[in-house]
C-alpha cells in the first residue's frame, strides 16, 4: 500500500488553489442570485422581539422536530454554539457532552463511550458515529471529522437499538452538515493563528461557499486546511539492553540523539465536502462527498517519568490517516407515503509507523519462551540494534443502505418501517518489527546457528495479515400514537442478522513453519499462510423500544423510556481465543423537558441500565502483545444527567452535567493460559478472580460537568462579547481487571477554564481565546505498549489539549 506524502508547503499551496476556486466563483455566481428567486426567510428561532432562547431542531428520531419534543435524552450543539467554542476537532465537542468519554493515541485514534459503557472490547465499537445519515464508526480509530460548515452535533445518549442498530449499544454520536440552499447565494472565510502556551504556533484557514445554480438546483462547497503546533518534547535519553539468559554481561545501549525535538507532535490536515440539493417535484437528492487527510507526527501521550509533556522516543511515529465518504439521501412520495433512501460509501486508509521501544525492553526479559532480540548479528558479527518498531497498514470500507416508509401524515399517527443493509471489511497488514532483522547471519546469531530466519515477513519479527467482513441485516418500525392530545405513546422494534468473518494470519515464524508455511513470507502478498479460517459467526435477534410522553403544557414534558441495544459477537483475530458471544445493554429512563418564558430551558433525565455479556479485551501472556475479546459478565449503571441555558438580557449562563455510577454486577474473572476461556470458578477461588462484583467500569469519571457564562453587549458600534467555561470531571479507573488497575494507575480529576472575547460588526467577527487558561494537566486515559502486567513501568497519560491561545477572524456574504 501506497501512501502520498506531501509538504506542509505543497498542503498549503493546494489548498490556497481551493480556496482561490470558491473566491472566484462568488462574484459571478453573486450576480447569479440576485436574479434567481428569493428563497422564504427562516422563521425566527427565537420568539420575535423577545431576546430569548432559540429553538434547536433534531433528526435523531428520523424527522425534524424540537429537541424539547424527543422523549429521550439527547445533547444538541448547534452551529452557534460550536463557533462560541472554537470546536474543530473530536477532542474539542466531546468535553462539552457530559455522557461522553474517550480514550486514544492522539487525532484520528479515539474511541468514544457513553455513559460509563466504557470497557475495550469486541471488533465493534459500544457507540456510533454518524456523518449526517451515514454511518462511519470504527473501534479504536473514529474519524477525525472537521467541525467547520456543520449545523449541529447530536449526542444520543443510551441504546439506539431500534433507529441505528448494532453500532449504538450504548449511545450515537451524529454530526450533521449543512445542505446547499436552493435560491440563496451565501459564503464565508475563516483564518486564524494559534500556539500552545509551551508548544509551537500554527494556523487554520476555512471556506465555503453556497451556489444557487437555478430555481431546482443549488451546490455547497467547504474546503480547509490546519496546522496545529506540537506540545510534546522528545528529549533526550538513552537505554541499556540487556542480554539475559545466554550472556549477562553483553549490552546493547540505544540512543534518541537523532530524533531529539521540541514539539514533536505537530497536526497537518485538510480537505473539504462537497453537496448538492436537486428538487425535481416531489423528490429531493442529496448527494455529498467529503475527503479529509491528516498527517499526525509524534506521540499525543506523555510519560511523566520523563517529565511534563516529555517523552523518550528511539525510532520515529507517525499516523497518516486519509478517507473518503459519498452518500445519496433521496427524499420522495410513493403515492402519499414518504420515501427515504440513504446511501453511504466509505473508504479510509491509514499508514500508521510508531516507537515501540519499551515492548522491546520488557518482552526482553521474560526468558525462555520469548526471543532474545539481542542474540541476532549482522554479516559484520555486530548485534543489531534490538529496538522494536510497529508498522500498521490498515484499510477500511463500508457499503450502507437504508430505506424508510413513512405513513401519511394525514393518518394521525406516525409510523416509519425501514430496511437497512450494511458491509465493512477492514484489511490489516501489520508489522512488529526490528529494522534489519530479515538481513541477520544466521551463522553467529544463534548459538548452535539459527534454523531459520526469524524475520516472518520484511523486518517483522511478528505479523499481523487479516481481512475482517461484517455484514448487516435489519428490518424495523418504529411508531407514534396520540392517546389524548398531551399523551403520546411510541414503540419499535429491530430485528437483526449480523454476519462476521476473520480470515488470515497472526503469529511468529515458528507458527508460520509448524503450518507447514515457507518463510519469510512474500513481503508484497498477502496470505501466503493461514491460520484464522473458522466458519463465519452467525447471529439473529431483535431489540426494541416502548416510551411515553406527558405534553403537560406546550414547553414542559415528562418521559419514561424503555430501550434495548445490542453489539454481535465474533471470531477473535487470535485463533487460539475462538469466538465470543453478543453483549446487550437495557435501559430505564425517566426525565423531563421544560423551558420556562423562553428564558429558561431546562432538561433532566435519570437512568438504569443492566449491561450482560460485557465485551472485554485480553492480552494473554506468551502471545506476543496480541489479544482477544471474551465475555466478562454483567454489569450496571445508575446516573442522571442534566443541561440546562438561562438567558437574561445580555447574559447567558449553561451548564451540563452527568452523573454514572457505573459498576459490576458479578465476578469477572480471569483467563485461563491453558485454554484461553475465562476461568468459571473465580467466585470461590480468589486466585481466579480479575474483578469482584462491585468493581467500577473504566474510563467514565463519575461526574462530568461543563459551565459557560456569556456576556454580549455593545462597544460603540461595534458587538462585543466575553465567555469564561469551566470544565470539571472526577477521577477514573484505567482497566476493569484490579491488578492492572493497580498497576496503571486511576487516572485523577480536574478543572479547567476557557475564555473567549471579540468584536463583531455587519457581517464579520473578531475572535480572541484561550483554552485550559491555567495549563491544567488533565488526565484523560493511560495506555502501555504490551501487556501491563510488564510494560506499565513505561505506561503513557493522554492529557487534554494544554494551553491553548488563538486569534480567529471570520467573514461572511
Amino acid at each position: 500500500m501506497v501512501f502520498e506524502q506531501r509538504s506542509p508547503i505543497k498542503r498549503a499551496l493546494g489548498f490556497l488553489g481551493a480556496s482561490t476556486v470558491l473566491s472566484s466563483l462568488a462574484l459571478p455566481v453573486a450576480a447569479l442570485a440576485q436574479t434567481a428567486p428569493a428563497a422564504a426567510p427562516a422563521p425566527d428561532a427565537a420568539d420575535a422581539g423577545t431576546g430569548g432562547l432559540g429553538e434547536i431542531v433534531v433528526t435523531a428520531t428520523r424527522k425534524a422536530e424540537s429537541v424539547q419534543k424527543v422523549p429521550i435524552s439527547i445533547q444538541a450543539l448547534g452551529a452557534e454554539k460550536l463557533e462560541q467554542h472554537q470546536v474543530a476537532t473530536f477532542a474539542d465537542y466531546a468535553g462539552m457532552l457530559p455522557s461522553v468519554s474517550f480514550s486514544g493515541l492522539g487525532p484520528g485514534q479515539s474511541e468514544v463511550y457513553f455513559r460509563g459503557i466504557a470497557v475495550d472490547g469486541g471488533a465493534l465499537s459500544t457507540s456510533g458515529t454518524y456523518l449526517d445519515d451515514v454511518p462511519i464508526s470504527a473501534p479504536a480509530r473514529m474519524p477525525e471529522v472537521h467541525i467547520y460548515d456543520i449545523e449541529r452535533v447530536e449526542a444520543l445518549s443510551g441504546p439506539q437499538g431500534t433507529l441505528y442498530g448494532a453500532g449504538s449499544l450504548a449511545g450515537t454520536l451524529r454530526i450533521i452538515t449543512n445542505k446547499a440552499k436552493i435560491g440563496k447565494f451565501e459564503a464565508g472565510t475563516d483564518a486564524q493563528v494559534d500556539a500552545y502556551g509551551k508548544g509551537a504556533a500554527g494556523a487554520m484557514l476555512e471556506g465555503f461557499v453556497n451556489i444557487p445554480v437555478n430555481e431546482h438546483v443549488a451546490v455547497r462547497m467547504m474546503g480547509f486546511y490546519d496546522h496545529e503546533g506540537g506540545y510534546i518534547d522528545n528529549t533526550h535519553g538513552t537505554y541499556t539492553y540487556q542480554l539475559g539468559d545466554d550472556d549477562p554481561s553483553t549490552t546493547y545501549t540505544v540512543d534518541n540523539a537523532t530524533l531529539v525535538q521540541k514539539n514533536y507532535n505537530p497536526v497537518d490536515s485538510y480537505g473539504g465536502r462537497i453537496n448538492a440539493t436537486i428538487e425535481a417535484g416531489d423528490w429531493k437528492l442529496y448527494p455529498s462527498v467529503t475527503y479529509q487527510y491528516l498527517d499526525a507526527k509524534g506521540f499525543f501521550n506523555y510519560d511523566p517519568r520523563v517529565g511534563d509533556l516529555e517523552v523518550h522516543d528511539y525510532s520515529p511515529t507517525e499516523n497518516i490517516d486519509k478517507w473518503v465518504q459519498a452518500s445519496l439521501t433521496i427524499q420522495g412520495k410513493i403515492g402519499d407515503f414518504d420515501l427515504v433512501s440513504s446511501s453511504g460509501y466509505f473508504r479510509r486508509k491509514i499508514h500508521n509507523t510508531s516507537d515501540y521501544t519499551y515492548y522491546s525492553v520488557h518482552y526482553d526479559q521474560l526468558g525462555d519462551g520469548y526471543e532474545n532480540y539481542l542474540k541476532f548479528r549482522d554479516k559484520s558479527g555486530n548485534f543489531i540494534n534490538p529496538t522494536q518498531s510497529y508498522i500498521g497498514r490498515l484499510t477500511q470500507t463500508k457499503v450502507t443502505q437504508e430505506l424508510r416508509l413513512s405513513v401519511p401524515k394525514e393518518w394521525g399517527f406516525d409510523l416509519t418501517v425501514g430496511g437497512f443493509f450494511q458491509f465493512q471489511k477492514m484489511s490489516q497488514d501489520d508489522d512488529y518489527q526490528i529494522p534489519g532483522l530479515s538481513q541477520i547471519d544466521l551463522a553467529t546469531s544463534c548459538a548452535d546457528g539459527c534454523e531459520w530466519n526469524p524475520a516472518i515477513k520484511r523486518d517483522a519479527f511478528y505479523n499481523q495479515d487479516l481481512d475482517q467482513k461484517f455484514r448487516d441485516y435489519a428490518v424495523f418500525a418504529e411508531g407514534t400514537v396520540p392517546v389524548t392530545s398531551k399523551l403520546k405513546v411510541t414503540g419499535g422494534i429491530r430485528v437483526f442478522k449480523a454476519n462476521n468473518s476473520v480470515y488470515g494470519f497472526s503469529g511468529v515464524a515458528s507458527t508460520a513453519i509448524a503450518l507447514g508455511c515457507t518463510v519469510p513470507f512474500p513481503a508484497d502478498q498477502r496470505f501466503s499462510c493461514v491460520n484464522n479460517n473458522k466458519p463465519a459467526y452467525n447471529e439473529t435477534g431483535e431489540t426494541h423500544k416502548v416510551s411515553v410522553a406527558w405534553q403537560v403544557t406546550p414547553d414542559k414534558m415528562v418521559y419514561a423510556t424503555y430501550s434495548t441495544g445490542f453489539r454481535p459477537g465474533g471470531t477473535n483475530q487470535l485463533p487460539a481465543m475462538g469466538t465470543y458471544n453478543a453483549d446487550r445493554l437495557t435501559n430505564y429512563e425517566v426525565g423531563f423537558k421544560t423551558s420556562w418564558n423562553n428564558m429558561l430551558r431546562w432538561n433532566l433525565a435519570a437512568y438504569y441500565e443492566k449491561w450482560t455479556g460485557v465485551q472485554y479485551t485480553v492480552i494473554p501472556l506468551g502471545y506476543f502483545g496480541n489479544g482477544g475479546t471474551v465475555n466478562a459478565g454483567a454489569a450496571r449503571v445508575l446516573g442522571i444527567e442534566t443541561d440546562f441555558d438561562l438567558k437574561l438580557g445580555q447574559f447567558t449562563l449553561s451548564g451540563s452535567g452527568a452523573y454514572n455510577d457505573a459498576k459490576l454486577t458479578q465476578d469477572f474473572c480471569l483467563l485461563n493460559p491453558d485454554t484461553l476461556v475465562p476461568f468459571t470458578d473465580c467466585d470461590t477461588n480468589s486466585d481466579h478472580l480479575a474483578a469482584a462484583k462491585g468493581t467500577r467500569l473504566p474510563r467514565q469519571p463519575r461526574f462530568k460537568g461543563q459551565l459557560s457564562a456569556r456576556y454580549d453587549g455593545n462597544w460603540g458600534s461595534l458587538n462585543d462579547f466575553a465567555q469564561l467555561t469551566m470544565h470539571a470531571q472526577t477521577l477514573s479507573t484505567s482497566n476493569l481487571d484490579t491488578v492492572k488497575n493497580g498497576l496503571l494507575g486511576n487516572t485523577p480529576g480536574f478543572v479547567s477554564f476557557d475564555f473567549s472575547t471579540g468584536v463583531s460588526k455587519d457581517n464579520w467577527t473578531l475572535t480572541a481565546f484561550v483554552e485550559n487558561m491555567f495549563d491544567r494537566r488533565g488526565q484523560l486515559s493511560k495506555n502501555t505498549f504490551c501487556a501491563i502486567e510488564y510494560c506499565s513501568g513505561s505506561s503513557r497519560t493522554m492529557p487534554i489539549k494544554p494551553q491553548y491561545f488563538g486569534l480567529k477572524y471570520s467573514i461572511r456574504y
